[in-house]
């Protein structure tokens, strides 16, 4: 490990329900707009449930400047196929790529980091369940082996594909990367063990860039699970930290940053975000969606992030929850927090993007950090939507009100993902 050399955050490149350009969507939050829908779930043309989610509506990949023609020929996919989680990815990249105004060549050794809880899962239960169904229709008698060697003739790439290196090697082959690369999938805190692990990356000297992207497109099949354990909104709203909170509603979308070496990003006189000081985590080894509250893993990946990245908790001016909306999650993030800060503290600010985008799953950590950089960029902290009444059990204030200063410097995102991995890293605007 190379001491004292400093990774920041240079490119930034988000697609989510409020939109892909970065003006549109700050416009979006500040005007507190929101793109939920009714999501009407069929199979083979048969309806079968319906649930609120926050849409990416009529999203193009040969809008970003990507040809799609060729990006099918290369991935070896067929027009019709339902690979959205593959072109958030790839389009949440070529938007951060374009914003970093970075050119690299072969030599250069570019590191890529890609999170993403299970791509391609959802599409491929359904091929499955779809062939099985015809197969068994037409031929009642069919042994199973037989059945087996039909179902693999049809499904073999599909299954395949499924494989997380398949995505990494798709984006690596079409952004021509060859750099030290890694897939993590961390459930929701995926994105932060992914930003921790570029910095490392970079720090070790093995690159001096690194693309960090992580997506998802959840639908039916994850929808009537969690619904069933009663984590869904069944009112399409997602409250964090509110009395009244309920759940919480999916949300498309993918978010790409792009880590430089301080030194690197000067010498090419790049735009900086901010930099990215460091994170802690934890692994809780317990249950996968409830959290252990009767234990202190969630605040001491916040006390770690902090010893990490040499701040005191009165340098923090902003804190970014990961504000699930959900009972158990929000009383333990609240607990975290109250710990370190102290109960009912008024600085550093609170405030949960969740509201706005939706949960984007193994994508929002990612997402969510995107959001922090672009509002930081702009002196701005959005109020968290939807909290009517703050739960008086929880000991915490909120943003509830929009809130513009300049002296918003150091923010800390949170995020504490199902199967108990819990993360905090820490941006500084100020180089």
């Amino acid at each position: 490990m190379i001491k004292n050399k400093r990774v920041v955050i240079t490119g930034v490149g988000l697609l989510c329900s409020l939109g892909k350009d970065k003006k549109e969507i700050c416009e979006n939050i500040h005007s507190a707009r929101t793109n939920i829908e009714l999501e009407k779930a069929y199979f083979d043309n048969q309806y079968l449930t319906s649930f609120y989610k926050h849409k990416i509506k009529n999203f193009n990949i040969r809008k970003v400047g990507i040809d799609s023609a060729r990006l099918l020929e290369m991935i070896e996919w067929k027009e019709g196929e339902e690979i959205n989680d593959l072109y958030f990815l790839i389009a949440s990249i070529k938007l951060a790529l374009d914003d970093s105004r970075i050119k690299y060549k072969n030599e250069d050794n570019v590191g890529l980091v890609i999170t993403h809880e299970n791509p391609g899962l959802e599409p491929f239960l359904s091929k499955i369940i779809s062939n099985s169904f015809e197969i068994l229709k037409n031929n009642k008698t069919i042994s199973k082996v037989d059945f087996f060697k039909k179902i693999y003739e049809l499904c073999d790439r599909s299954a395949y594909d499924l494989q997380t290196f398949m995505f990494l090697f798709h984006i690596a082959k079409l952004f021509n990367i060859h750099g030290f690369s890694l897939y993590i999938n961390n459930a929701c805190a995926s994105g932060l063990f992914a930003l921790e692990t570029a910095s490392q990356i970079i720090k070790s000297g093995k690159n001096k860039i690194v693309i960090v992207a992580g997506s998802d497109c959840p639908g039916v099949y994850k929808y009537l699970w969690l619904n069933e354990i009663g984590l869904y909104a069944k009112d399409g709203k997602i409250k964090p930290f509110a009395k009244n909170r309920n759940g919480f509603i999916f949300g498309d979308g993918g978010a790409a940053l792009i880590l430089e070496d301080l030194e690197y990003a000067t010498k090419r006189n790049a735009h900086i975000y901010a930099e990215y000081l460091g994170g802690g985590f934890s692994l809780e080894s317990w249950k996968v969606t409830v959290p252990n509250i009767s234990q202190n893993f969630y605040r001491d990946a916040i006390i770690k992030s902090l010893k990490q990245s040499r701040i005191k908790p009165k340098e923090i001016d902003l804190i970014n929850a990961h504000g699930a909306g959900t009972n158990i999650i929000d009383q333990y993030e609240a607990k975290a927090m109250t710990d370190i800060f102290g109960k009912n503290f008024k600085k550093p600010f609170i405030t949960a993007f969740k509201p706005y985008v939706g949960h984007n799953l193994g994508g929002c950590a990612l997402l969510e950090s995107a959001m922090l950089l672009f509002l930081l960029g702009n002196n701005f902290i959005p109020p968290v939507l939807n909290c009517d009444e703050v739960d008086p059990k929880l000991k915490i204030n909120i943003v509830r009100k929009e809130i513009y200063s300049n002296k918003i410097s150091i923010a800390l995102k949170l995020s504490c993902g199902f199967g108990g991995y819990d993360g905090a890293v820490i941006f500084r605007k100020e180089i």
